[in-house]
């Protein structure tokens, strides 16, 4: 009995960037991020222009350094390099510091890299600057440039719940891990700029939760990079053991829903359709990290339920899809 080869038709050449994004995150801090950026820079939907390394604050646990920028931009590269791309974007330094006002920008260069991206003029293609920790850069651009924000629409993963919408988990703080970092850049975003701001808040991005039996069977044997991914979580769970903190068997990936908005939108008319969202009138963040409602704030659109199959299935065929190839 004869076999029939079938020509598979939807190959990975055929698919082509539709949209730029820059990827701004703490990559020396907690390694969810550095999941996202791998995840991101694999998907063939983006064309990920430019990757910027930012800062943790000071006294903060998971920073242990001197030069918590520096170190991000060391972990971003080694994820660069584990992918083999066949053309690396530049990595950025975000600033030292956190805004001193809300109105002096900090000219880092991944701020200054954020306005001279959006402000090009020899692409259609639209531009989303995802942000996994603070909204430093963002808000430093758009003092420096304020026209950038015709230009682009940002993606935040941070910030406190949403009265009416979702209630604060367990011990939660007022102070959302990422706004403090730089609550003025936030207020800047916020409060100030009429950026177009997509915010994924707390209780949705703890939503993104993986098992680590899950992650052992789909990452860890997944070639070089699945098994550096893997080990960077089993680090975090080594320093919070020897805390005396039980980390249980998950953990939650909450920046990964930058890749999840972006690569993984729909076919036609080309959206987040499989993750709730809504849209309301922008608050004005407080000092404490709370919300001010403003009903004359701009619309904002803020993501509740995501689709975490997709995101992490595709997360691991794409990891064993480039073990396959480099092992």
């Amino acid at each position: 009995m004869g076999v029939f080869m079938v020509e598979e038709k939807w190959l990975p050449q055929d698919i082509h960037p539709r949209m730029r994004v820059i990827s701004d995150n703490d990559y020396s801090g907690d390694p969810d991020g550095l999941i996202q950026l791998a995840h991101l820079i694999l998907s063939r939907s983006v064309e990920t222009t430019a990757i910027i390394g930012t800062r943790l604050r000071v006294g903060d646990p998971w920073n242990n350094s001197q030069d918590s920028v520096g170190d991000a931009v060391v972990a971003a590269q080694r994820i660069v390099d584990l992918c083999h791309l066949e053309k690396s974007p530049p990595i950025f330094r975000g600033a030292d510091l956190p805004l001193a006002d809300r109105k002096t920008p900090i000219h880092s260069p991944g701020a200054l890299e954020i306005v001279r991206e959006a402000m090009r003029e020899d692409t259609q293609l639209p531009l989303y600057v995802v942000c996994g920790a603070s909204l430093t850069e963002v808000a430093s651009a758009w003092l420096i440039e304020p026209k950038i924000a015709e230009r682009l629409t940002v993606i935040w993963i941070g910030g406190h719940e949403h009265e009416g919408l979702a209630t604060p988990p367990p011990g939660g703080t007022d102070m959302e891990y990422n706004l403090h970092v730089d609550v003025i850049a936030g207020q800047v975003v916020f409060n100030d700029s009429n950026l177009k701001l997509w915010q994924v808040p707390r209780d949705s991005y703890r939503s993104l939760n993986a098992s680590r039996a899950e992650m052992k069977a789909r990452m860890f044997g997944a070639g070089e990079l699945g098994r550096h991914l893997y080990n960077k979580l089993g680090e975090v769970v080594e320093m919070l053991n020897k805390y005396g903190i039980n980390a249980g068997e998950s953990y939650i990936l909450g920046d990964s829903p930058l890749t999840l908005l972006t690569a993984l939108q729909s076919t036609f008319e080309p959206d987040p359709t499989s993750s709730d969202s809504v849209v309301i009138s922008a608050p004005n963040i407080l000092p404490s990290g709370l919300y001010e409602k403003n009903p004359i704030g701009r619309p904002i659109r803020v993501f509740g339920t995501l689709d975490n199959r997709l995101c992490l299935e595709d997360l691991y065929f794409k990891l064993a899809e480039l073990g396959n190839v480099y092992r």
